[in-house]
């Protein structure tokens, strides 16, 4: 009945809450209800988090590793499933047994930021996979000028403009208020 309920006001919240597409507000789009409902069963993991990671030159070197540790831990550790036949929105969880790309997404972005990363520099995106048209949802890192994708289709830690043929940006979280979205990825 509470879950009924809870499901009930974020779909009130995505449709009357704001247009889903407006020139204000760098182009601010409405989430993914699956991500509303996220941010209700996790509050926690959609406000905004400061660095708080060590700064120096060889820690750059640790933060590489620990984007790849993560991304192998949470691809290995979550067995995948589909959502069922014409169920496009599912419920996120933070390390499920089984999931699908947004369980993984989650989970990786929840570990970055229990491990001092700022919420700024983790990214959840939606993005279209060119060869089949399918949503999918990924994390974005940026790490200094660098922009790397983590994903539960590769095993390692990518360049944003290495998976650009295979993926069409769709909206991503803002970088400045975790729980807004916007359409120009590439703004952030």
């Amino acid at each position: 009945m509470i879950r009924h309920a809870v499901r009930m006001l974020a779909v009130m919240y995505c449709v009357c809450g704001q247009p889903a597409y407006s020139n204000y507000e760098s182009q601010a789009v409405t989430p993914p209800l699956s991500f509303s409902q996220f941010c209700i069963q996790y509050p926690e993991d959609c406000q905004r988090h400061d660095d708080r990671r060590i700064r120096d030159f060889r820690s750059s070197v640790q933060r590489w590793r620990e984007l790849a540790q993560i991304n192998s831990t949470v691809n290995f550790g979550i067995a995948p499933k589909d959502l069922p036949a014409g169920r496009r929105d599912a419920e996120w969880r933070i390390f499920p047994d089984e999931g699908n790309c947004g369980d993984y997404a989650v989970t990786k972005r929840h570990l970055l930021l229990r491990s001092g990363w700022p919420s700024s520099a983790l990214l959840l995106a939606e993005v279209i996979i060119r060869a089949t048209g399918e949503h999918h949802l990924v994390l974005l890192v940026r790490e200094g000028k660098a922009v790397l994708v983590l994903d539960n289709l590769s095993p390692v830690v990518t360049p944003l403009v290495d998976v650009l043929d295979r993926y069409i940006l769709v909206r991503s979280e803002s970088g400045t208020e975790p729980q807004r979205w916007i359409r120009e990825v590439a703004a952030f």
